[in-house]
């Protein structure tokens, strides 16, 4: 009788968690959005589904970048981010979150000449800049010359405008 007692325990469970694993596989194919990331993405088309806002693009690229990304990845939690990584002769990176200002900014930083709002810093030969537009924070990282870096920073649009 405690045999039987205990085969019946087993196979209830083994079937409780069969189930619950079941649930854990299937709740995402039928909400996706519960899905954190990160996710890489070809084109900027699918950015703005998974993250849940457009990215703020450079209309200036230099030749020296290439001509398209090497990477988009799309993270949803704990806050939306976009990260867009170019590589060629030089790089650039630029993270792009909604929520609240990203840290890492060094005492040395100060505002760039022209873009009183944007923080600038150097580290080695990359220039770092934190910037706040429409709501996203900014953050650019590149080998590029201070005067690119001005450039990217006065050419941000949203990438709607940029088609």
């Amino acid at each position: 009788m405690r045999a039987r007692a205990i085969v019946s325990f087993v196979i209830l469970a083994a079937i409780f968690f069969a189930l619950l694993r079941l649930i854990h596989l299937a709740v995402p194919v039928f909400y996706p959005q519960v899905l954190s990331g990160p996710f890489s993405v070809e084109g900027f088309d699918e950015v703005e589904e998974l993250a849940g806002f457009s990215p703020l693009l450079p209309f200036f690229r230099p030749e020296v970048l290439g001509t398209r990304p090497v990477n988009i990845t799309v993270t949803r939690r704990p806050q939306p981010e976009v990260v867009v990584f170019w590589q060629a002769e030089r790089f650039l990176v630029l993270a792009e979150r909604r929520g609240s200002r990203p840290g890492g900014a060094p005492p040395s930083a100060r505002p760039l000449e022209r873009h009183p709002d944007a923080l600038w810093w150097r580290e080695g030969v990359t220039h770092h800049v934190q910037l706040q537009r429409e709501g996203l924070w900014i953050e650019l990282r590149t080998d590029l010359p201070l005067t690119d870096v001005e450039r990217l920073v006065e050419t941000l649009r949203p990438y709607e405008e940029l088609l």
